[in-house]
């Protein structure tokens, strides 16, 4: 009631959304007219009207269900049941149907549902991301809530006030797990922050002048450094992944259709065959070529000789019996 009367007499903004949905607040922004560029008309704001527009929703997130979301009434179920929240928030659809807008009522309730380890409702994986003025559905911003270990860490540095410090190089604290907020593990400090996935992760910090006995070189370990793509936007692959940029590659690339090439079957023309065929055809040519030649030779040859022969019978003949033989010769010449 006090606070009540201190704001005025209305409540504050976070208590109406713990009770029960309400209007926005009522925000006083000075009427200004269209302007136009190249003939796009566009509106332009300030940068300190955009914050103050964007303080209802400062402890928003949204999170991207990776496969088709389950039901609102589901998720508003399962985070009253499971997240263990101190408010009741807010879940509403947005323009893509696998995203969720839930606006939380604390900063620690966001911060709770930013740093939880397991991310999925009803089995259902999801990415969470906290939610600012420029984000975009059709985007995934490369901050996101990512748990580190920093091992060997002496336990007097587990107060959250050295936490905060010593993070402030990786990215913003969200908070330290129960483990080492109670100082019942003294191996390491784990620690759930917000960082830029986009960048080099740094390995390690010094606590101390760098080089000195006293000094202590801190390593950093990632539990899951999630792979993200800067052009496209999409965390869970790079450059060497991403299917997206691979297809704009192509698309750039003319290439000439070739006309299809008919091959027969196998099974009628076998090319192998055709030149052993050609080869034994060409191997018996040049045999018969050999063999041919010698029998043309003797043919020529024999009758050659047989005329020798039969001049020789003739000449016997006609010395035994002149008239005759010569006739029967005549005649059979003839």
């Amino acid at each position: 009631m006090a606070a009540a009367a201190n704001n005025g007499g209305q409540r504050p903004f976070v208590d109406l959304v713990s009770v029960v949905p309400q209007p926005l607040p009522e925000m006083s922004v000075a009427f200004r007219l269209l302007k136009s560029k190249d003939g796009e008309i566009f509106f332009q704001f300030s940068k300190e009207e955009v914050q103050r527009s964007a303080e209802p929703f400062r402890y928003s997130i949204v999170l991207k269900f990776l496969r088709n979301r389950p039901s609102l009434d589901a998720i508003r179920a399962f985070i009253h049941k499971r997240w263990n929240l101190d408010g009741i928030p807010v879940v509403s659809n947005m323009r893509h149907p696998r995203n969720v807008f839930i606006r939380m009522v604390s900063e620690e309730d966001c911060m709770k549902a930013l740093s939880r380890e397991v991310n999925d409702i009803d089995g259902i994986p999801y990415r969470p991301f906290h939610w600012t003025p420029d984000f975009k559905e059709e985007e995934e911003p490369s901050i996101v809530p990512m748990w580190i270990v920093l091992p060997g860490l002496p336990p007097n540095y587990y107060h959250e006030s050295f936490l905060k410090i010593l993070t402030a190089p990786i990215g913003r604290f969200i908070r330290s797990d129960n483990s080492t907020r109670c100082v019942t593990r003294t191996d390491g400090a784990r620690i759930c922050v917000e960082m830029d996935a986009a960048k080099k992760p740094l390995p390690y910090f010094w606590i101390g002048m760098p080089g000195l006995g006293t000094s202590r070189k801190q390593e950093i370990i990632y539990e899951t450094l999630p792979a993200f793509y800067s052009k496209c936007k999409i965390q869970g692959h790079n450059l060497k992944t991403c299917r997206a940029g691979k297809k704009s590659a192509r698309s750039n690339v003319w290439v000439r259709q070739q006309e299809p090439i008919v091959e027969e079957p196998t099974d009628k023309i076998n090319n192998p065959v055709i030149e052993d065929t050609e080869v034994e055809t060409n191997k018996a040519t040049e045999e018969n070529r050999v063999l041919v030649d010698p029998i043309l030779l003797v043919e020529v040859l024999e009758p050659e000789k047989d005329q020798e022969e039969n001049l020789e019978i003739l000449d016997l003949a006609k010395d035994m019996n002149p008239g005759s033989i010569e006739g029967n010769w005549i005649a059979r010449t003839d």
